[in-house]
């Protein structure tokens, strides 16, 4: 195996190129220890014991600091261990790892993901969102039939007596559906539901009105 590049990557790291191929992020450290030079074969017994004894652990390490900020899917941890230059042979151990120590849980990312968001997004948002992070539909699907517990109505009404007037439910009616419709919640669930907060304004009025004849 040949050295065919050492490229910096920031003031700490380095790519290691190995027969023209991103081999692993390596520090100045490492560079110096296994005596790495662009242009020069690298010893195999020792590139293959720095791999087994450093390159492993750290890639563990790098996707466990990264989840004790906030929970990531597999999707997530893959793409940041690509991102610093780990091979697959690597990312697939370590997924497996946090895996079978319960660290890495789709299911709970995508509940968690929908509880965050159920009240600001439509069903469709969410499932494309979560479609995006390469979370299986099945999962998807079971998250949200399970962490649902408003009716997508509901939601709906909640957002638009939250956000809306009436005015804006007369005069803009085409712009507050576009909005709605863009979070993803169901075409017919917004014209239901714009239909019956303007029939209880209008249900105001005529109380209102019987009010002020009686007085």
């Amino acid at each position: 195996m040949i050295v065919t590049d050492i490229r910096r990557i920031d003031d700490k790291r380095y790519c290691l190129y190995i027969d023209y191929e991103p081999y692993a992020s390596v520090y100045s450290s490492d560079i110096r220890r296994l005596k790495l030079h662009a242009g020069e074969e690298v010893d195999d017994t020792a590139i293959e014991e720095f791999r087994k004894e450093y390159l492993f652990r750290r890639a563990l390490n790098k996707a466990v600091n990264s989840i004790k900020f906030s929970d990531k899917c597999e999707y997530d941890i893959r793409k940041k261990l690509r991102d610093l230059y780990y091979d697959e042979e690597i990312i697939d151990c370590t997924v497996e790892k946090l895996k079978s120590y319960g660290y890495i849980d789709d299911y709970r990312y995508a509940c968690g993901y929908i509880r965050k968001n159920m009240r600001k997004k439509g069903r469709r948002v969410i499932e494309y969102e979560l479609d995006g992070k390469h979370i299986g539909r099945d999962i998807v699907g079971q998250a949200l039939n399970e962490t649902c517990e408003q009716d997508e109505s509901e939601i709906i009404l909640a957002v638009i007596r939250k956000k809306y007037s009436y005015s804006d439910l007369t005069d803009k009616r085409n712009k507050v559906m576009a909005y709605l419709y863009s979070k993803g919640f169901d075409h017919r669930k917004i014209n239901e539901s714009i239909r019956t907060i303007l029939e209880e304004y209008q249900e105001q009025n005529q109380e209102q009105n019987r009010e002020q004849d009686l007085e």
